[in-house]
Order: C-alpha cells, then structure tokens, then sequence
C-alpha cells in the first residue's frame, strides 16, 4: 500500500537522489526557521528600559532626518513628560555620549504593562532586561550543543529519517506552545528554546549520514550545497518572520511556521529513506550507479556505537583542527543569527520588517556563493586540479579569512547604513565556501561515520551559539548598543574566525583516515576469540613466573 503510494505521488521525471537533496534542503530550512524565530522576535517580544527611554539605536539618535526615515515610530522622547529629563533636569538634548553611556547601566524599577493572565493573540511586549534577552537569545545553543551529539547517535543508530522524523514534530508542537509559555514565565521560554535546540542538534548530523549514503563521489559538494537550506531559509525568514510580527502580531509569528513545519513532516516521512538499498521507489539502473560508485569507501551496514572508534576520533589531529575550523563557522553564523536584527534594528535604527530582511541579504548572498563555491570544487576534484588537502584549505580563505576581514571594515563604517550592510552582504557570501571548506572534509576523513563526525564538530562549534547572545548584550545591550560598543563585536568576530582558519592550513587534512574502515562484526568476533584463547593459554605461564 504504502510501496504503491510513494510510487505514484514520486515524480518520475527527477533521479531519486534529486528528491533526497530536496528533502534535505527542506529539512535544514524548517531547522533554521526554528532557530531563528527567537533572534528575530526578541525585538516585539521585549522592551527593556533602555529600548523604551529610546538610548538604543545611537545611529537614530544622532542624525534625527535618518531616524524619521529607518525607525520604528516611537513616541519621541524629548516630548514624552516621563523622559523630558534623564538624572536630574537635564535635557535629553544637552546629554553627550558618556551621559547615554551613564544612564543605559543605572538599575531602575521594571513595571511589567502587561495585562494579567494568559492571552492567545494580545501582542503585548515583556519588561524584560538585556540580561534575560541574551540568555533567550543563547538558550536555543544551550539544547543544540548536548543536541548535536545526541543527533548524530541517533542518526546512526535509528537512521537519519526516523531521527528527523520525531525531531522536527517536537519542535513543531513546542514552538506552537511558545506564546502561552512566555505568558507563564521567562524561565519556562528559555527551557522551550532549549527542547528546540535540541531537536535542532539532529538535523544536519542527520543529513551528513545521507550524503555519505546518496551522493556519489564526483556529486558530494552538490549535495552538501542542499544542507545550504537553512541559509536560503534565513532569506526569507527574517523577512516573513519579522513582517508577521509587525503586521499580525508576534504571537502569530510562533504558530504559523509551527503549523507550516507539521505539513512538511508528513512529506518528510512520504519521500525520505535512508539509503538507496532502502528505497522502495529507486529504480535499479540509478541504485547501482550509486552504490558501484561510492565501492570501497562507504560500508552498505550501518555501524553501532561499539562499532565507532571514538577515541581515535578525538586524538585524530586532522578531525581537531576541523573541529576548530568549524568553531570558526558556527561563530560567524551564530553572529549573523543572535546579533544582527539588534544590529539593524538598534544601532542602525531600521525599522523591525525593513531590518529583517536587510538582515537577510546576507544570507542570500550565502547561498547563491555556496553555489558557486560547490560547483567550482566538484569541477576541481573531477579534474584532479588540487589535491582534496589544498582544496580544502584554499576554500578557508574565503569562507573565514575574507568575512573575517569584512566584518573588521564595518566596525569603522559608523552610521553608514548601505556600505555597513554591502560589508555583511560579502562577508557571510564569502562564508558560502565553507561548503567545499569545513562542511565537506568530514566526509572526506570519514564516509562511513560522517554523520557522527559532523555532530561531535557541530557540538563544540555550536559553544558559540551560547556565548555570543550574552557578549552582545554585555558588550552593546547594556550600552545603549552604540557603534563604537558594535565595534569590538565585529573585532571578536574576525578574530575568531580568521584564527581558526590559520589553525586548520597548519593541521587539516582531506584524506581518508585509516579509522574509517569499519571492521566486519564476524571478523570482530572471531579476534576477540582469538585474543582470549591466547590470553588463557598464557595465563599458566604467567602464574608460574610469578610463583
């Protein structure tokens, strides 16, 4: 029954791995949606005192003709009876910069306005402060570092499309709830983004397992480019997300990706299979193709956790400097994804649709260069121009030391709100090369554990995730969230990035490593046999030599 359904809703215009890559790519873009929900909605979800005396957005503030043309319409301090002065009788317009500086870190009394009890659709913003801000911010790495682990034993243990499967509908049926949650208490939305975080841990190590399983050789940087789906994602999110919020309300903004992501499940579960020997609907010619291609290099078992050898892992040089490289990555994204809506919205002064998607041309941009980027590898390696090694190396140049260089330019662009965002525009395109750069080489290290690979890397990149939300807030939340203040955070960002790349040239590696090989369980068998028949013939021996 169910053989002769895929059978007919299957287009039988497109190869099989062509839907697989659809499917994958749909996946990271239903990911990325959840991640990013948080990031984009602190802004309506939250007023803090500084937000509401208006001492962010400094660009704003300066140059009043700007303001009126990029800011929300707030109602204006200088006219408003309660912030005619700030400490003491002087006038907002006599205050300098250090004044600004002064008064964003003075405590003062909250005052929730919010209406009491639990409302579906009021649109009412909390009186939270920064600190709680970044730590919601920060809450979704919280459950996707410990997530991204867990996803990849998953992954290999139950296969890539039961672990997303179950993920991604508990995701959906939190993000549904977020809205009453938040209504409960700030603690109860932070333990929400952590449940997600962790379903979001699964995704991509899950996908690694079905590139290493679908993609033939001369095809693998094609197939790491649909994983770009999240990027794509991100193009219209910030837009669609911040622009519901503006127009609807921000409660809405939970419950209709969250609805839109149960649809996409039951496709998932419709189209999605682990392997080609898997896939009832594959027809014989395209299944032989794949697996004739991939002989040798990819085992057709799928290998338990006895099976991987995980100290190896963690000692093997290349595998750590990857690791690192990777750190680098995932420190810019979750940059671009925890900062930039503040960015734009509170040091440049955009307003919260036009911020959105100003603040996701960046992404645009990323997914058009991994194209390229991926194109351009798998011509390389077809040619046999680079060895992999150079290859992999050469592509870090410009997915971290080109955005590094980027983001170090626009700390000193000030108010300058088209150079300041050509800068990110580059910065995170160039990062689309890190589809032939660090997304790649733990399928190069390992085929046959490269879902496991990609969780254990993505489980120490994903720290960053953690500590970014909370430095912006401390470094430009609790300042008013000045440019100068954005200007170290664009510096820490550039320098993490570039020092991780300079890490992987010295140490990383594109060949296969020799634990890669998967040792056949009879054969496993019979050598631990061995070795205890040999172990209990010398124990006589031994016994009589300590007598």
């Amino acid at each position: 029954m169910y053989n002769k359904l895929l059978r007919k809703l299957q287009p039988q215009c497109l190869p099989t791995r062509v839907i697989i890559c659809i499917m994958m790519f749909t996946a990271c873009w239903t990911s990325y949606m959840c991640r990013l929900q948080m990031s984009v909605l602190v802004v309506p979800m939250i007023k803090t005192a500084e937000d509401r005396s208006n001492l962010s957005g400094v660009c704003t503030i300066v140059d009043r003709n700007k303001r009126s043309l990029y800011s929300e319409p707030e109602e204006d301090v200088t006219q408003s009876p309660s912030n005619k002065t700030l400490e003491g009788d002087l006038p907002l317009e006599n205050i300098n910069q250090s004044n600004l500086i002064f008064r964003s870190v003075i405590p003062e009394v909250r005052r929730d306005t919010r209406p009491p009890g639990i409302y579906l659709f009021s649109n009412q913003p909390f009186n939270w402060s920064p600190f709680i801000r970044g730590q919601l911010i920060s809450a979704y790495a919280w459950g996707n570092v410990p997530g991204n682990f867990i996803g990849g034993v998953l992954a290999q243990k139950y296969g890539p499309r039961q672990a997303i499967l179950w993920s991604s509908i508990l995701a959906a049926l939190v993000s549904l709830i977020t809205p009453i949650l938040a209504q409960t208490s700030w603690i109860a939305l932070l333990f929400s983004r952590v449940i997600i975080g962790l379903t979001g841990g699964v995704t991509f190590p899950a996908c690694h397992n079905l590139v290493a399983k679908w993609s033939p050789p001369n095809e693998k940087g094609r197939f790491i480019w649909t994983l770009q789906g999240g990027t794509f994602g991100s193009i219209f999110l910030f837009g669609i997300i911040s622009s519901i919020a503006e127009k609807i309300n921000w409660e809405s903004a939970w419950y209709i990706p969250a609805v839109s992501m149960l649809i996409w499940v039951i496709f998932w579960w419709l189209f999605a299979f682990d392997s080609p020997e898997e896939h009832p609907g594959i027809n014989e010619e395209e299944k032989k193709y794949i697996i004739e291609s991939q002989a040798g290099i990819v085992n057709v078992s799928k290998p338990t956790l006895k099976d991987t050898p995980i100290l190896k892992i963690l000692s093997s040089l290349p595998f750590i400097c990857l690791a690192l490289c990777h750190f680098g990555n995932l420190f810019l994204l979750f940059f671009y994804q925890n900062g930039m809506m503040l960015y734009q919205t509170k040091a440049l002064g955009f307003k919260l649709t036009k911020g959105g998607i100003v603040s996701g041309l960046p992404w645009a941009n990323r997914v058009l260069f991994a194209f390229i980027f991926g194109w351009a590898g798998d011509t390389i390696k077809r040619k046999n121009l680079l060895s992999i090694t150079k290859l992999r190396k050469i592509a870090t140049i410009f997915s971290h030391l080109l955005p590094g260089l980027c983001l170090i330019i626009v700390g000193y662009l000030g108010c300058s709100f088209t150079l300041a965002n050509v800068f990110l525009i580059l910065a995170l395109g160039f990062n689309g090369a890190a589809s032939v750069s660090n997304l790649s080489n733990n399928q190069d290290l390992s085929p046959n554990y490269a879902g496991f690979l990609y969780g254990l890397m993505n489980t120490f990149g994903g720290l960053s995730g953690i500590i970014i939300g909370p430095i912006v807030e401390e470094v430009a939340g609790k300042w008013g969230h000045s440019i100068e203040r954005w200007r170290i955070l664009f510096w820490m960002g550039a320098s993490v990035c570039i020092s991780c790349m300079v890490i992987f040239v010295i140490g990383g590696s594109g060949e296969v490593q020799s634990w890669n090989e998967i040792e056949p369980r009879e054969e496993r068998r019979d050598n631990n046999k061995k070795t205890n028949k040999k172990s209990d013939e010398s124990g006589p021996s031994i016994r009589m030599s300590e007598a």
